[in-house]
């Protein structure tokens, strides 16, 4: 009878175990249509109506992110015969290419001026580049006109900038093709020094370092699993038997992801560590019960059956609360999270699966292991979790008063924690691409997009004097007070106008009277050839725009500039006749990131209040969950109270962590109860069944943690400080709930919890 038994359980692993294979296989071929994808405007929220309302501004005029700003940096001056012509070679042989619609430089511009002897409007470039005798006129003039020296001449006076606007929405393939062409030209006119940046180049740059980091986490994780099942179980079986459930993990979810065509976002890079430790942590458990049970003299089969069946519900549990903290994450209204909390949340599925259908399997068809023979006792985790108990036993009064110290030092460090974006937050402080980044925002006007949207009200016109008065008022405070060193604009062109109109004398550089005003905007309809005006007026001239750029310095920064230029219009506009209203790419991306902390905290309190139904269905008491829930809420607080003491800001990856974190903590805690549940429904008295779970569950939460927090610890190897913060942060989080789940909540349960007395269990 028992044999036949047997060989039906056979029979039933080796389907299960064709059944994994073919699905692997399909996987396996659909891994082949994953990409990968870095798109900043995926963060933007599509609900709201701002989004909306970008949209249509931006179909109305262009896009504000389609450029890339170069500077080609000269070792004297700029005013250098030699350099110049080499600039005014590069600027004409790029704009030639096909990907490229415009190339401003100050090689290449020209000043309008009107004499006072003629009514005749002539040109004159900026440099005269073939007279270098004319170049210390032309540097007075030049730095006499901001809307010139703020732009295209660098502070130092040794770089000029070449503004490239390139065709909207360029995929990767495109940014580096065009990329490329920058490079083939810079080598071209031998530039020894010189600086470019732009969303093209760090679409580029970010995708490939994806797709390297990727790659490098896999490596990392599989190396670090051989490293801890050689030292755990010393065996060959204990290698490649956990070994193929964490591969066919990994391997499941990115296919299940290129099978329904999802690209590996930036968030996403973490998911393939994240999946090796949560599978590791399923395969530890049933491991670890498995060998305990052969070392008590089960057989292989009812070993199997009996960590299938102590271990299976507390990991489906466990499996099911982790799903459900990455699910919250559907309450940030940004699709790159959203998919990452989706993706995650079914990785962590699909390896519960695994474990519990391709584990068992493999177990029962092949030879146990000869660490099984070993007794539990002479094992070194009971040397070392046996003094353990005994001296939390000794040492609880002083345990219990340490730990509610802590969560009130916690409690006070997390109400220091800054919320604060930057556009490349993500980047080191020693990464190249940052750095020529905070290049262009300390010698130009920086690379960060300011826009802002004008609507003429009522029966007036955007070319109406009244409407452009208001225009005026707004533009100078931009100017003057909000920070930006100059703007495209109706007004900043009117001053122009009047410059021209005045032989280009730069005190003219101001706002005209309204006779003037009125022929200059007549004059330039008329002969506006090549449409530059309709990206700053549109056709019905109902809707203007005001647009520059400027450096990244943050969104608290921003948010009070922003509250100042409101209360100004607020004040001194006249709002009856014409509206403004910030939008543009960076603005958008600012309203998100403030909604950010908001958004997760109700999700993190959502996961909160499921982990405890679940928890309150396992164990049938309200007292049980509340003192479970504490121990996971301490290390939450922790991680807050490092945030706020190190003053690292709360953003997307460090916001996220709270999450994760949580998800993946309470874990030990489930087993660790699920397991003192068992003990206590055997008749057991509390400090006994303490001790047995305490001896049982400990080897493995601790063995697992240590996995959890090693694996997560990779992820410092990233360039990328999100991916950074995601490591370092989850992995110290893990280790306070390992601490508080082996010394806090034990004490908790002393103190606090009276299980009902039961009969022993027969023999």
């Amino acid at each position: 009878m028992k044999q036949a038994r047997l060989g039906n359980l056979k029979n039933i692993a080796k389907i299960t175990l064709l059944g994994v294979l073919l699905i692997s296989l399909f996987l396996g071929y659909k891994v082949f249509n994953v990409d990968f994808d870095y798109d900043f405007e995926a963060f933007f929220s599509k609900t709201d109506p701002e989004t909306e309302f970008f949209d249509v501004h931006r179909k109305r005029f262009e896009t504000d992110n389609d450029f890339i700003f170069i500077a080609l940096i000269n070792d004297e001056s700029i005013f250098d015969q030699d350099y110049l012509q080499k600039v005014e070679g590069f600027c004409a042989d790029l704009s030639k290419d096909s990907l490229v619609e415009n190339v401003q430089s100050l090689t290449g511009m020209e000043e309008f001026v009107k004499t006072p002897f003629s009514a005749a409007t002539f040109s004159r470039p900026y440099l005269r580049i073939d007279d270098p005798s004319k170049y210390e006129n032309d540097s007075i003039r030049v730095y006499s006109h901001p809307e010139i020296s703020n732009l295209f001449i660098d502070k130092t006076g040794k770089a000029l900038l070449v503004n490239v606007k390139h065709r909207e929405y360029l995929s990767k393939e495109k940014c580096d093709f065009l990329k490329q062409s920058i490079d083939g030209l810079l080598e071209k006119y031998e530039f020894h020094d010189y600086k470019y940046a732009g969303r093209t180049i760090g679409m580029g740059y970010y995708v490939d370092k994806m797709v390297y980091e990727t790659g490098l986490f896999i490596a990392l994780s599989f190396g670090l699993v051989i490293i801890f099942l050689v030292v755990a179980f010393r065996s060959l079986w204990g290698l490649w038997l956990p070994l193929t459930i964490v591969g066919m993990s990994m391997l499941w979810i990115v296919g299940f992801m290129g099978a329904v065509n999802e690209p590996i976002n930036l968030i996403l890079t973490v998911l393939p560590s994240i999946i090796f430790v949560v599978a590791m942590s399923d395969v530890m458990h049933l491991v670890s019960k498995f060998l305990e049970e052969l070392r008590g003299g089960k057989s292989k089969v009812e070993a199997v059956k009996v960590a299938y069946k102590e271990v299976g519900k507390a990991t489906l549990l466990t499996s099911l609360t982790t799903a459900v903290g990455f699910l919250t994450l559907l309450f940030v209204d940004m699709q790159p999270v959203q998919a990452f909390g989706i993706f995650t949340a079914i990785g962590v599925l699909l390896a519960f699966v695994l474990a519990y259908s391709l584990l068992p399997a493999m177990l029962i068809l092949v030879k146990a292991p000869k660490i099984s023979t070993k007794k539990n006792t002479d094992t070194v985790w009971y040397k070392v979790l046996h003094p353990s108990f005994t001296w939390m036993i000794r040492k609880r009064k002083q345990l219990l008063i340490g730990f509610f110290i802590l969560l009130g030092i916690s409690i006070y460090g997390s109400t220091q924690v800054i919320a604060d974006y930057y556009l490349l937050e993500d980047l080191k402080k020693d990464n190249p691409l940052r750095k020529d980044y905070e290049y262009f925002d300390t010698n130009f006007m920086g690379l960060r997009p300011f826009e802002m949207a004008v609507e003429a009200k009522g029966d007036a016109k955007i070319t109406d004097y009244e409407v452009l008065t208001e225009i005026n008022k707004v533009d100078s405070f931009l100017i003057h007070s909000y920070g930006l060193k100059q703007t495209m604009s109706l007004a900043s062109v009117l001053k122009l106008a009047n410059r021209t109109e005045h032989s280009g004398q730069a005190k003219y550089y101001e706002f005209p009277d309204q006779e003037d005003a009125e022929a200059f905007i007549n004059r330039i309809e008329k002969f506006d050839k090549k449409g530059q005006l309709s990206i700053m007026l549109d056709s019905t001239k109902k809707y203007s725009r005001i647009s520059s750029t400027l450096g990244d310095i943050g969104m608290i920064k921003i948010e009070k500039a922003n509250e100042s230029l409101n209360a100004f219009i607020t004040n001194e506009v006249n709002t009856d006749i014409v509206k403004f209203q910030l939008t543009g790419t960076g603005h958008l991306l600012d309203r998100n990131m403030s909604n950010l902390s908001r958004n997760l905290f109700w999700g993190l309190g959502l996961a909160v209040a499921i982990v405890s139904l679940l928890m309150g269905f396992l164990f049938r008491s309200i007292k049980m969950v509340i003192i479970a829930m504490i121990p996971n809420i301490l290390p939450l607080v922790m991680l807050g109270a490092m945030l706020g003491f190190a003053g690292v800001e709360l953003k997307v990856s460090t916001a996220l962590v709270f999450t994760i974190s949580f998800g993946i903590a309470v874990d030990d805690t489930i087993h660790f109860m699920s397991k003192l549940k068992i003990e206590l429904n055997k008749g057991k008295s509390l400090m006994f069944a303490l001790r047995r779970t305490f001896l049982s569950t400990g080897r493995a939460i601790v063995l697992t943690t240590l996995i959890l927090a090693a694996g997560f610890l990779m992820l410092i190897c990233s360039d990328f400080l999100g991916t950074f913060y995601i490591g370092l942060l989850i992995s110290c989080t893990l280790i306070f709930a390992l601490i508080a789940d082996l010394f806090f909540l034990p004490v908790l349960l002393m103190y606090f919890y009276s299980p009902k007395k039961k009969s022993k269990a027969k023999n």
